[in-house]
């Protein structure tokens, strides 16, 4: 990473817009003496606002101090290891902080974020390519419930490569949920197997289809379900036990599949990664910037495991464009060999949240050519249909 000038927090400001039915998108913005401002998401579900009462809270506590490395505000601020690890909301409002330390100093540096992660490292590219995540699409809207048959899914995956995605995502496995009634393949199954099969039909032989369980299933079921995946010509099996309570069972997945099993979006640290792929317990890990010590973590976490696992690494991106966009820049810096997840047609405003807005086009996410993030939040639109405050 380039060296760059530390910063220093005198002022934190917190914004949320609703994007659909009980979706909201979060983001912090910190500034410095001159002016600068460094934006992350941090967009938590249900745990967004104690997440920015955290953020709130360290902020305080380094508020004025210069900080040289952002890899170092868990120490200055007496954060355990363990506690990261076992606790999601002090890991996301570092991780929120971190990202934005580091869009500060890039754009205080002159530079683009990207290039400040990938350092003396070769060219570093203005794109990266994405893959179409339609699980966000197909949620309740304000209207209420949205089609979720066999049918509605091949339609927007079709969509999808029609926009010139060559990987599409879907999670169909609504009526499932371990444990099940007797062992096997439940039956509860069938449904999602339906609409992984229409979609497969609807985007044909050559492009590839992500599968992602939602950890809905347990060994038993899991290990029945993958041969029935395999068969349909799934590309990956994200999660189907979740690597937190059952990385026993999910390690065992791993070793049966005869495809990579994915998973591990909300862990934090360069250490965790490593080790889930050093003991196998999954194949890909999915570091998300939001959770996972934010973007300058997740290109230390791209470069070891691109180094000695490569296609080991797929960054979760299933947000706003605040988060796509940081995940890009260190995709981008990593040298990231595969797709970087996009959640597609969620709202059709999107793009206009940043400014300059995103671009998006066959599949690929093309950065801004600006300093830091190269682009900041439409706050014109935050004020007309969102709101900003401080704790």
């Amino acid at each position: 990473m380039t060296k760059t000038e530390a910063f220093t927090v005198t002022e934190i400001v917190f914004s949320s817009i609703p994007v659909r039915a009980e979706t909201h998108w979060y983001f912090v913005e910190v500034s410095d003496p001159d002016g600068i401002t460094g934006v992350a998401e941090f967009t938590h579900g249900g745990q967004s606002l104690a997440t920015a009462q955290t953020m709130a809270e360290m902020a305080g506590e380094i508020r004025g101090q210069p900080i040289e490395d952002e890899a170092s505000l868990p120490v200055t601020l007496g954060l355990a290891p363990a506690l990261l690890q076992s606790d999601r909301v002090i890991a996301a409002a570092v991780t929120g902080l971190r990202s934005a330390i580091l869009d500060g100093q890039a754009q205080r540096a002159g530079i683009s974020l990207r290039e400040m992660l990938a350092g003396d490292e070769s060219e570093v590219p203005d794109s990266v390519e994405l893959y179409a995540n339609i699980n966000r699409s197909m949620l309740p809207d304000d209207s209420g419930p949205v089609d979720r048959s066999p049918e509605a899914f091949a339609d927007m995956a079709g969509r999808a490569v029609e926009e010139g995605f060559r990987t599409i995502k879907c999670a169909p496995f609504d009526e499932c949920r371990a444990p099940f009634d007797a062992p096997g393949l439940p039956p509860e199954a069938a449904d999602g197997l339906a609409r992984i099969a229409a979609v497969r039909d609807a985007i044909g032989p050559d492009a590839t289809l992500l599968v992602d369980c939602h950890s809905r299933f347990d060994l038993e079921s899991a290990l029945a379900l993958e041969p029935e995946l395999a068969a349909l010509g799934v590309g990956w099996f994200e999660e189907p036990v979740s690597y937190r309570d059952n990385s026993r069972d999910l390690t065992r997945i791993t070793a049966a599949s005869s495809m990579p099993v994915a998973g591990a979006e909300t862990g934090y640290g360069i250490e965790l990664f490593e080790s889930l792929i050093a003991d196998r317990v999954v194949d890909v890990v999915m570091p998300d910037a939001k959770y996972c010590g934010g973007v300058g973590e997740a290109v230390r976490i791209g470069r070891s495991l691109e180094a000695s696992h490569p296609g080991s690494i797929s960054m979760h991106s299933p947000s706003g464009p605040i988060s796509l966009l940081a995940s890009a820049h260190a995709t981008a810096a990593f040298a990231g060999s595969r797709p970087l997840e996009h959640a597609i047609s969620e709202v059709d405003w999107r793009a206009t949240t940043i400014d300059p807005a995103e671009h998006v086009h066959d599949g690929r996410l093309y950065l801004p050519s600006g300093p830091g993030l190269g682009a900041g939040l439409n706050q014109s639109l935050i004020s007309q249909n969102g709101r900003r405050w401080t704790i």
